[in-house]
């Protein structure tokens, strides 16, 4: 597989997308506006412990407390591990007031706060340490033979409940390079275990980010070529893994997401509608409950067009694929409740239903296909981490009250700044825009958009516009009529 992973340098961070055979399969944003993201550990305090739950609620210093249930503590997984005595209950666990060490495993989203745990884990290139994890596990994707030789050596450097799981990236280096890394996490880990709880939402490691996440996950694996406008992070790569420097590469533009047009496939995954190249569609709708996605023939002119039974499992066979890459494209999680066009034989039905497994395997966040319900709809659950990509660059709607999702005018404003940054040989451009972010620019987002910008920019009210869009570019004395003159200080 050809995989692809393009950097972008923005001024809140990095945006990032992963190509997988030069299709996007995946989208990375560092996400300012959710502080506590997956993985973060951070300092708590217990609020509330609910006996009929089993589960406390912990002051993370954020709007809404934490959920933590007790097979999250330490000490229910080893009596989990040993079956020693009586299951403990979480009353014995925890108390009000108590100081704790958290772990952030799924994010804040709609009413409910961060889902945390206190099994604490520290991820590496190669290895990941689990403090309490009491058990080793390798990729199953490395050979019987590397598995047995990295499992031997991995069970020489646990200690008491500690824990490891081995990457795939691991199977190209000696065991010697995975010690070395899984002893600096483990002194990672003593250090913070040694300082204790802080104050309430004390962040004490964070490896959300977008740069964070490629150098875990695909900077040493030894075949994803990176592509970056940001000089610094190619030049410190290329120091600390000089291994990699043939597949990392600079490019000079502004905004690689509009040269490589980007931009629009990262618009059209914030629709509910996907259509396929086959003519067939989605539709997928989320809510706080679970996500529902309906199969429908459409448009379809492919393989059994005109014959209803053979239609049905053509769509259905290209629709599991698309429902996979959407799901990781989007990043929906939870439950997922998916209607496939009705089929005749439960052949059919499993032919379907493996091809959506087959799919999923090439997601790296967890996934599990139920199979199909007693009404003929396929269950599914993915694990939830981060926020869903429409909550990131979303806002609810006004005019409908919450029932439909609008993209943000911050998040509309940054790609038009990026747009005028690359006009920056133009005198003068005139940009169309939607009433909704003509009144936002006017009111608030002027200074961010026109941030070293060189082009004169004159803004044209038009509902007809969607967003925005360039509608012409000349010299200041064209188009000076044309709207208004926006700067800095007006």
């Amino acid at each position: 597989m050809n995989r692809q992973v393009v950097i972008e340098k923005i001024r809140e961070g990095h945006r990032g997308a992963v190509l997988e055979n030069e299709k996007v399969q995946e989208w990375m944003l560092d996400d300012p506006g959710a502080p506590l993201q997956d993985g973060m550990i951070l300092s708590g305090k217990v609020s509330n412990v609910i006996g009929n739950m089993e589960a406390a609620f912990i002051d993370i210093g954020a709007a809404k407390h934490g959920y933590l249930h007790k097979k999250e503590h330490p000490a229910h997984q080893q009596w989990k591990i040993s079956q020693e005595g009586r299951e403990p209950n979480i009353s014995s666990l925890l108390q009000p007031g108590d100081k704790v060490l958290v772990q952030v495993k799924k994010e804040a989203a709609g009413t409910k706060g961060a889902t945390l745990t206190m099994l604490l884990n520290f991820p590496g290139n190669y290895v990941v340490f689990m403090p309490y994890g009491g058990y080793a596990a390798i990729s199953k994707k490395l050979d019987d033979e590397k598995r047995s030789e990295l499992r031997t050596a991995a069970k020489t450097w646990l200690r008491g409940d500690e824990g490891l799981i081995v990457r795939t990236n691991a199977g190209e280096q000696p065991a010697e390079v995975l010690e070395k890394e899984f002893y600096a996490l483990k002194e990672d880990f003593e250090a913070l275990a040694e300082q204790g709880p802080g104050a309430p939402g004390t962040i004490h490691l964070d490896q959300s980010s977008v740069v964070s996440r490629t150098e875990r996950d695909f900077l040493t694996d030894g075949e994803t070529e990176i592509l970056t406008n940001d000089a610094s992070l190619v030049a410190r790569w290329k120091r600390q893994h000089p291994e990699t420097a043939s597949r990392i590469h600079w490019r000079s533009e502004v905004s690689l997401f509009i040269t490589m047009g980007l931009d629009r496939e990262l618009e059209k995954a914030l629709r509910p509608f996907a259509w396929m190249k086959n003519g067939a569609s989605l539709m997928i709708e989320q809510t706080e409950a679970m996500t529902i996605i309906d199969v429908n023939s459409a448009k379809y002119t492919g393989k059994g067009a005109g014959e209803l039974s053979g239609t049905a499992k053509e769509v259905n066979l290209a629709a599991a694929l698309e429902i996979a890459r959407q799901l990781r494209l989007r990043n929906i999680g939870g439950i997922i409740i998916i209607d496939f066009i009705d089929m005749k034989t439960d052949e059919e039905r499993e032919e379907v239903l493996s091809a959506l497994k087959r799919a999923v395997k090439l997601d790296r966040t967890i996934t599990n296909v139920i199979g199909f319900t007693g009404l003929g709809y396929v269950e599914m659950t993915r694990k939830q981490s981060r926020r869903t990509l429409e909550y990131m660059l979303t806002d609810t709607c006004d005019t409908c009250g919450g029932a439909g999702r609008i993209v943000r005018n911050s998040a509309l404003g940054e790609d038009l700044h990026r747009t005028l940054l690359a006009l920056d040989s133009v005198e003068a451009a005139l940009i169309d825009v939607s009433p909704r972010f003509y009144r936002w620019l006017l009111r608030e987002g002027k200074e961010r958009v026109l941030e070293g910008v060189k082009t004169e920019v004159v803004l044209r009210e038009n509902p007809a516009a969607g967003h925005f869009q360039l509608a012409r570019t000349g010299t200041m004395e064209t188009l000076r009529t044309k709207g208004d003159l926006i700067q800095e200080n007006n």
